[in-house]
């Protein structure tokens, strides 16, 4: 890698399947303040450690290769938009990770293409989102952008789907998750962007 290696955006994805939304939605409805109900579920699902495919501590893997972490909360991984080039960022990690695909020259359109189908995906499964907007976001890096959550109430929990700013890389890039978190039954919904932050 040469400071001359031209720096490309790119799109890394592991599509929300029918079978994962069917999961999900399960999860979403079992009581989230004890956490060894959702995680024993979790492993019943075929679940497995992060271990070296991770990058990440408290990281499950679904069997398709989704990244889930438990540090406190639910957000399942299902695309990133970053870039690739120059000595900080020289290799596409995304894209070398088991179930993963990643697109090069990819612009934000892919990214949000992403977010929209995991948001049919639901919306096929449980009807319209009880809140669906778009707000302001991006990234310094990766540059302005419109973010759009989705989301729904289960129960006494809320299940988010939305980007938000990538840790791994400082908060310069950004990922697509699905987000499940309490939320009490009578509660306005929280500002939609701050609750997956």
């Amino acid at each position: 890698m040469t400071d001359e290696t031209p720096i490309a955006d790119h799109v890394a994805a592991c599509p929300v399947t029918p079978l994962l939304v069917e999961q999900i939605v399960g999860l979403a409805e079992l009581p989230w303040d004890d956490w060894t109900v959702p995680e024993a579920a979790m492993r019943r699902l075929g679940w497995r450690e992060g271990g070296d495919d991770s990058p990440f501590d408290d990281t499950l893997v679904t069997t398709e290769g989704h990244l889930a972490y438990l540090g406190g909360y639910f957000a399942l991984s299902f695309a990133h938009f970053y870039w690739v080039g120059s000595e900080i960022w020289g290799e596409d990690f995304w894209g070398t990770l088991p179930g993963w695909s990643s697109h090069e020259n990819a612009g934000r359109e892919v990214f949000d293409a992403q977010i929209d189908a995991a948001v049919a995906g639901f919306t096929q499964q449980l009807g319209p989102p009880e809140r669906d907007l778009r707000i302001e976001g991006g990234t310094l890096a990766m540059g302005p952008g419109d973010w759009r959550h989705a989301a729904w109430r289960r129960g006494d929990n809320l299940l988010v789907i939305g980007p938000r700013h990538e840790g791994f890389s400082y908060f310069q890039f950004e990922e697509a998750v699905v987000y499940i978190g309490p939320v009490e039954t009578t509660a306005p919904l929280p500002a939609l962007h701050d609750f997956i932050a």
